[in-house]
């Protein structure tokens, strides 16, 4: 049951994000993309294998994780300004692993963690670069059936990790950019550096809801059974997602 989860799950939200980016565009689609479903889900597969305190602190870690997270953004979206989608995912994913590493070298208490992967929101949006102008080209479909495969596999591959590693490292990890490196990559292949960035910024948007989640499931867990919890928490930031995209839209 658990492997059919990881199999569908991630490939299901990348066919939904991508079919969003074509209906609404790449920063609607960045923001869908940084509401928990993935991270979620690993929080969820490690509280069957764990209890409640192991999971408390990996969704408290998790929440740091976002920077971590949007350092890959920030990072691949600088270098789409002038590189290839390969280069770009390499720098991005190097940021990503610095910035982990940071992380657990520091070792800052759970609630530090969560403190300052919500602290650091406001200012991400501004180390984005702006957009070039679109290119005259047309966008080429870098198909579906790739993507979904990419994230099915990525996926598969950090939850195999995670649940081996201690809870702070293993919240850090669940934080892995699945949906940025895999939505970027066919972002960047298919309608180029603007589209990407815009993408990658919109994720910032997201995170808001991802840290509410982190935040209220390592709150009800002290009281509630997991499955409460978690419902709990996937409501919260399923409040956040539409008051922070309700404020996007009337901003404009």
């Amino acid at each position: 049951m658990l492997l059919l989860l990881k199999l569908l799950l991630v490939p299901t939200l990348i066919w939904l994000i991508s079919l969003a980016a074509k209906k609404w565009g790449p920063g609607v689609a960045g923001a869908l993309a940084g509401f928990p479903v993935i991270t979620g889900s690993i929080l969820f597969i490690l509280s069957l294998e764990h209890d409640a305190a192991f999971v408390r602190e990996a969704s408290l870690s998790a929440a740091l994780g976002t920077s971590a997270n949007i350092a890959f953004g920030i990072c691949y979206g600088w270098m789409a300004l002038r590189r290839r989608w390969p280069l770009c995912l390499l720098g991005g994913l190097a940021a990503y692993a610095l910035a982990v590493g940071i992380g657990h070298w520091v070792r800052p208490s759970g609630w530090q963690s969560a403190a300052f992967g919500l602290l650091f929101l406001p200012l991400a949006g501004r180390l984005f670069p702006a957009p070039p102008a679109a290119m005259a080209a047309p966008p080429r479909d870098a198909g579906m059936l790739p993507r979904m495969l990419a994230g099915a596999g990525l996926v598969l591959a950090i939850t195999s990790l995670s649940a081996r590693l201690g809870p702070s490292l293993s919240g850090l990890l669940a934080v892995f950019p699945v949906l940025g490196s895999v939505l970027a990559v066919f972002s960047h292949i298919g309608s180029g550096p603007a589209a990407t960035i815009r993408l990658l910024r919109g994720m910032v948007r997201g995170f808001y809801a991802f840290v509410a989640f982190c935040i209220s499931l390592a709150l009800a867990l002290g009281a509630l059974p997991s499955a409460p919890a978690f419902f709990l928490a996937l409501c919260a930031a399923m409040a956040v997602q539409g008051a922070a995209m309700w404020l996007s839209r009337h901003r404009h």
